[in-house]
């Protein structure tokens, strides 16, 4: 009975272990299904909470910068709008003034002086505050619709609070300017202290049947208020989103737009003590740059609902304005928890699916346990050996996925990932045995052009062929690796001397410096190579790899192949570079940029005639920096537009206020960049500086190179046709250096040409740089071009010119480009 016994418990283990045993690791593999799915749904909420609350974060960001951008523009203008409206409301004055005297010539000039006079003492605008005056052009007062008492006398010596005679200057203005300008001057303003300036702009036209001039002035504060109850009006109606909101408060904390208290959360609106203690946090942290700003409302109320609020605010010093917006976490709470049911949902319905695909195949397995216990043995190892066989699937798929993720897609070469990594180990094999290595970057010079012309595909196919020839070229132990687009880098370790790495970089050179053959189209490559070495360049691998693209930055700016070992002076090159470029982006800013003006002087008077307007940065860091540095950087940056502009005004208001305009007033030339005369609203733009500085558009001429034709001819050609029918002479630089300058002169409005400073260097020992110079005079002459010889630094040089009929002369020989002190010193002001 014990061995049948025995036998039977043998029987049932033999029946129901498998079972077991499978219902056993079922139960955890199920678990562990749980556990690693409600990580990942934990993980997913997180995630989703956060960029909610960085997407909100960015929107209020860009609402508070784009509500400053206006107030900043609207600020800008209130100038501009004072003296437009001021000119407008004189000139309605002053047509009506005209209207009364025509239709009354008959009768006396006293009635008529009276009719204007009545017709405008009542007139007033700008909210009650403007007004009109007229006085004779001896400072008589006729008409002043503010203090009526000053009438019939004369206020010809009357001062502002700087001691500046206001009438006098503004009489002075109108004459030298056809009978009109405008005029500033500071006045004690009504309620305020005696001795408190305000600025005040006023406009004059004169009136020509009686010798009057009609204006009117404002305060420009009363503007900018005007201007301030406008933007706060119109804030208070902006409100892009229900869940923020923008706010205005000034910085003692009094809400001027939209106060923080209107919060469309109500848990906030029945707690002032709680608005105060915002309004005071926030005052503490704002800053000009602007910042982001939390505050946990649980620390400032007892509210159980409350949460963070978040705000975002920039302080605008010049009005006192703090502009922010902010939004309160508990209003995404509702759609973070829609968000979060529906993840919970999802997760629920792909584990159920799990969980019941996992109990059907354990009823499964153990029900064929159960039936035949025969077979268990044999069940057993074909469930082993599939068991085995999944894993090794699984094991497949972990390394293929490793290899995708360290693998470029296309070649099949490591990515900067992997590269790095084995950076890295060949570092620890140089220590070891006292080696060096060498990371070399290649770019394939205009590959861009490659798939503009034939297309992505055929690029690809190139590339794929490139790293073909890679892989039949280097040994094992180097390393190839593609970091997209078409740059490849290798790791070159154990090397004993550079002259291994100049053998590598010729195997290289051999691969990428040559013509493939695709689709029957022949496309001939060159790379460029940067390399760097260690231990002398870097001691791990992303500074290898920095120093590398370093030495590349260098050779991809000469392209045809060329190769360029990292050294300290191109590092130093380049940092030097990017401090040029950050400290230009701030020069205007700093008042760094000047303007020198070299003259151009007549051969016959041997007098100044015009002058050539040079553009100068100091620096306090970089020191003086050559205008060919300077520019080259603006363009590349797109700040020549607004460097360019500021030269062209700062010159002709420095000319005009030492030469006024009229018959012997200089010219003066000004160099125009490639990308200003390309921009849309550059004539324009011109223009405007041309009319409210005032100078005659005549006596400008601009300077264009050869450069800026090649670029775009037609182009070229009709722009500038645009600019000579406005009046500006056009003068073509460096005439003669280039393959095409004689075409120029037959199919652009050329005025002026000069003839470049080699050729005057060369002219008295060279017969073909002599010859040269007197053709250029010759052709000039036929076209009725003006000629001016730059460059001239000799006596000799100077007669030869004269004697040849050159027109004018710029150089050393007469002055070196000189400040506007300096020009106006020797030139305007002789004894």
């Amino acid at each position: 009975m014990m061995v049948l016994w025995n036998e039977q418990k043998l029987i049932n283990l033999i029946k129901f272990a498998p079972a077991l045993t499978v219902c056993f690791f079922m139960i955890i593999i199920n678990i562990v299904i749980i556990s690693d799915n409600q990580e990942k749904a934990n993980n997913s909420i997180i995630s989703l909470r956060e960029d909610v609350i960085a997407r909100q974060k960015q929107e209020i960001k860009q609402q508070v910068n784009q509500v400053i951008n206006i107030i900043e523009f609207k600020k800008s203008a209130a100038l501009s709008q004072l003296k437009n409206l001021s000119r407008m409301r004189v000139n309605e004055a002053h047509a009506i003034a005209l209207n009364i005297f025509n239709i009354n010539q008959d009768k006396p000039e006293s009635e008529v002086k009276k009719m204007i006079v009545d017709a405008l003492r009542p007139i007033r605008f700008n909210d009650g505050r403007g007004y009109f005056f007229i006085f004779q052009m001896d400072g008589i007062n006729v008409l002043h619709g503010l203090k009526p008492h000053l009438e019939n006398t004369s206020v010809w010596n009357a001062q502002d609070l700087r001691g500046t005679y206001i009438l006098k200057e503004h009489i002075q203005k109108i004459q030298l300017h056809n009978g009109e300008a405008f005029y500033h001057w500071w006045y004690q303003k009504p309620g305020f202290p005696a001795n408190q300036e305000f600025e005040k702009v006023g406009y004059g036209k004169q009136f020509g049947p009686y010798d009057w001039f009609i204006g009117t002035g404002e305060y420009l504060a009363d503007v900018e208020e005007d201007i301030k109850d406008t933007l706060l009006n119109w804030i208070s109606e902006y409100d892009d989103d229900k869940h923020q909101r923008v706010f205005i408060i000034n910085k003692s904390g009094h809400p001027l737009a939209n106060p923080i208290s209107h919060q469309r959360h109500d848990f906030v609106e029945h707690h002032e003590h709680t608005t105060q203690e915002l309004v005071n946090q926030l005052l503490s942290q704002v800053s000009i740059e602007g910042n982001f700003m939390e505050f946990d409302l649980a620390n400032l109320t007892k509210e159980k609902r409350a949460h963070v609020e978040i705000s975002y605010a920039k302080l605008l010093e010049p009005w006192g304005w703090v502009v922010g917006a902010h939004f309160n976490s508990h209003d995404f709470e509702k759609y973070l928890n829609n968000k979060q049911e529906k993840l919970l949902l999802n997760n629920h319905e792909k584990l159920m699916k799990v969980l019941t695909l996992s109990i059907l195949s354990t009823f499964f397995m153990v029900g064929g346990c159960l039936f035949a216990s025969n077979l268990i043995a044999k069940r057993f190892k074909k469930f082993k050996f599939q068991i085995e066989k999944d894993f090794k699937r699984l094991e497949n798929s972990k390394a293929t996925m490793k290899h995708m993720a360290m693998h470029d897609g296309l070649t099949g070469f490591p990515n900067r990932l992997c590269f790095v990594e084995h950076i890295a180990k060949g570092i620890k094999t140089a220590n070891k045995k006292h080696k060096k290595l060498a990371v070399l970057l290649i770019d394939i010079d205009n590959f861009k052009k490659i798939n503009d012309v034939y297309g992505h595909s055929v690029g690809d196919e190139l590339l794929k062929e490139v790293s073909r020839n890679i892989e039949q070229s280097i040994v094992s132990e180097d390393t190839a690796s593609r970091f997209g687009g078409d740059e490849f880098a290798f790791c070159f370790p154990n090397l004993d001397n550079i002259h291994q790495v100049h053998q590598k970089v010729v195997l290289i050179q051999g691969i990428f410096n040559r013509e493939y053959s695709l689709n029957d189209n022949h496309h001939e490559i060159k790379g460029s190579i940067g390399i760097s070495m260690y231990p002398s360049d870097s001691q791990d691998p992303e500074g290898l790899i920095r120093k590398a693209d370093i030495a590349l930055y260098k050779s991809k700016a000469k392209l045809n192949g060329l190769v360029n070992f990292f050294d300290e002076e191109v590092d130093a090159q380049i940092t030097y570079e990017y401090q040029l470029e950050e400290q230009l982006r701030s020069a205007l800013a700093k008042n760094e940029i000047s303007v020198l003006y070299q003259p151009q002087i007549t051969t016959n008077s041997e007098k100044l005639q015009s002058v050539e307007a040079l553009a100068r940065w100091n620096n306090p860091i970089l020191g003086n920096i050559s205008p060919e540095i300077f520019i080259n950087i603006a363009e590349k940056t797109g700040l020549i537009n607004s460097i360019g502009l500021f030269i062209f005004r700062k010159t002709c208001e420095d000319i005009l206020a030492i030469s006024p305009n009229g018959d012997s007033a200089i010219r003066v030339a000004i160099n125009i960049s490639p990308h200003q005369l390309l921009d849309i609203n550059f004539a324009e733009s011109i223009t405007q500086i041309v009319n409210e500085v005032h100078i005659d558009q005549q006596r400008i001429t601009l300077e264009i190179t050869e450069n800026l034709v090649l670029k775009d001819l037609k182009k070229t050609s009709i722009i500038l046709n645009e600019l000579k029918a406005l009046g500006f002479g056009i003068s073509l630089d460096d005439f003669g250096t280039g393959y095409s300058s004689l075409s120029y002169l037959n199919e652009l409005p050329i005025t002026e040409i000069k003839i470049d400073r080699c050729f005057i260097n060369n002219m008295i020992s060279s017969p073909q740089s002599n010859a040269l110079v007197k053709a250029i005079l010759a052709i000039s002459e036929a076209y009725d071009i003006k000629v001016v010889a730059e460059g001239v630094e000799e006596k000799e040089q100077f007669s030869t010119l004269k004697s040849y009929g050159c027109e004018l002369i710029q150089g050393y020989y007469f002055d070196k480009p000189l400040t506007l002190a300096q020009l106006e010193s020797k030139y305007f002001h002789k004894h």
